[in-house]
């Protein structure tokens, strides 16, 4: 049963993440829908080398945060035996980019994972802002604007944007000067990944110019807009057909997604 558990995760983001839950979430009760798929889905091609430049718009809520930098980066080290891989993670703050790093080594340094997966983290750099294993691979924290330093096999760039950056002009160029000019050289060689996963906060923002730039782009609005849908470059295709059906009803039910439209407003939405 441990083998086959092993290998069903070896196969599958979406498995391997379903199996690590216990760990990163005790207390909470896991609820899965096609969307988590969908991102799994994207970021295997991305660890097949399928896709080297990815962004993905996924409402906030939507666990993109926690598959992308923290559950992907032990699956690849882990499951898919890739040790010596090296991440790079960022976001709008610091301490945004810390926490999900110390999710990561916190499930890397599980008893669940090192019984299925033996990642041995070294004690000279085992930080709350990077930590390294014995095959050289690490992942490291730092905030969007101050990307310097490190390069990486991967470069998570999550959330560039707070919203007060979004309203403000110059906050909102600043970011997108970072996007062009420093974070690309932020990667390894030219089999590096960028992956960035964010929410739309301005019609202008780093989405506007990555998809300019054309990354591969995986678009999921709360509600199907049909106009919109379009096929990513793996085949996937949003599997709404209703205009205005809901992305994820058992953690976003019509009530509750109703209030949120009510107060953000229409330009938010």
């Amino acid at each position: 049963m441990r083998e086959a558990r092993r290998e069903l995760a070896r196969r599958s983001l979406a498995e391997f993440a379903k199996q690590a839950w216990h760990v990163l979430e005790p207390g909470t009760e896991l609820k899965w829908g096609w969307v988590l798929d969908a991102i799994c889905e994207h970021l295997e091609a991305v660890t097949a080398g399928d896709i080297r430049r990815l962004l993905m718009n996924v409402p906030p809520g939507s666990m993109k945060s926690l598959l992308t930098g923290v559950i992907w980066p032990a699956w690849e080290w882990g499951p898919r035996g890739m040790a010596t891989m090296r991440y790079l993670g960022t976001a709008h703050k610091q301490e945004l980019a810390i926490r999900d790093n110390m999710k990561c080594r916190r499930l890397i340094q599980s008893a669940w994972y090192q019984n299925n997966w033996r990642i041995i983290l070294v004690s000279d750099q085992n930080a709350k802002t990077k930590f390294e294993n014995d095959s050289t691979g690490f992942r490291e924290a730092m905030a969007f604007t101050s990307m310097t330093g490190s390069r990486g096999d991967r470069v998570i760039l999550d959330d560039p944007h707070s919203v007060d950056d979004a309203n403000s002009v110059a906050n909102l160029m600043a970011g997108v000067t970072t996007f062009r000019e420093a974070l690309p050289s932020r990667v390894n060689n030219d089999q590096s990944a960028i992956v960035i996963v964010m929410q739309r906060l301005n019609e202008a923002d780093v989405s506007s110019v990555a998809i300019d730039l054309g990354y591969e782009h995986l678009m999921v609005p709360m509600r199907f807009e049909p106009n919109r849908s379009r096929m990513t470059c793996i085949g996937w295709t949003d599997p709404r057909t209703v205009d205005g059906e809901l992305m994820f009803p058992e953690r976003f039910p019509e009530e509750q997604v109703q209030e949120l439209e009510q107060t953000m407003g229409s330009y938010a939405v």
